[in-house]
């Protein structure tokens, strides 16, 4: 049994919300994407990889040999693993094409954090500094590590004048990428949090009062939504929960 529940909101700054969530408990797919770039390209580059990711998976689910196209076989992953991989590469193929060939989509570019669920395998990809998380059972923990690094910001006289956080990789940023990979067997029970940064880039989910993890998962994605928001953040904010295995 996969049970996903999702919120996604543009927040109180940003005019448009370039994140884009992907829940699709019958296939078990679930995907959250925070799009970077220009003119709002950042919303293209998101949604050009949730159709190409969706797609992928949705085809594979029913064809055994399309797993292995175009990238072979990883004899160190599982078959879940494998279309996982598969369908991230693919997705960062079609956002890096697509923002050469239009000059008004070149640099845009998106993060991705991926969970698939088949097989009796939980595989896990990430590009980006959206996150997953494990929250049940148990105090929540980070299963991936941000693809981001601290930049010095500099006047023009070349001084410090503080620093910011930027994507050290992203989907479409280059022709080729290699996703972060991960899977563990289904446990009898688990419940996943994916975010983007709006997320966790205001609010600490390892010092979270335990009662916020609570309920339904489309109620705790838009209580933690809801949180980040209170919280001040300037940026797009989505959050996506996933129950694996038995009901409680």
């Amino acid at each position: 049994m996969t049970l996903g529940g999702s919120a996604t909101d543009r927040g109180p700054v940003r005019e448009v919300n370039e994140d884009r969530v992907l829940c699709d408990d019958r296939l078990g797919i679930y995907a959250v994407f925070d799009g970077v770039g220009g003119h709002n390209a950042g919303e293209v580059a998101a949604q050009l990889a949730l159709e190409t990711l969706a797609g992928y998976i949705a085809r594979s689910a029913t064809d055994a040999d399309d797993d292995t196209w175009p990238l072979g076989w990883d004899p160190r992953f599982s078959a879940t693993s494998n279309r996982l991989r598969t369908a991230v590469v693919l997705a960062n193929q079609r956002v890096h094409l697509a923002a050469q060939s239009d000059p008004a989509l070149q640099g845009m570019a998106t993060t991705v954090a991926a969970v698939l669920v088949a097989g009796n395998i939980v595989s896990f990809a990430h590009v980006g500094d959206s996150r997953i998380y494990r929250l049940d059972p148990g105090p929540s923990r980070l299963l991936t590590e941000d693809d981001a690094a601290t930049v010095d910001q500099l006047d023009a006289a070349g001084e410090r004048i503080g620093s910011r956080r930027a994507l050290t990789r992203a989907l479409g940023a280059e022709s080729e990428v290699t996703p972060s990979m991960a899977e563990m067997p289904a446990p009898a029970r688990i419940r996943l949090l994916l975010c983007s940064d709006g997320l966790h880039g205001v609010v600490g989910l390892e010092e979270i009062d335990p009662e916020a993890y609570v309920g339904a998962p489309h109620e705790v994605a838009t209580r933690l939504m809801t949180q980040a928001i209170d919280a001040g953040t300037r940026d797009n904010v989505s959050v996506l929960v996933v129950d694996v295995g038995e009901k409680a």
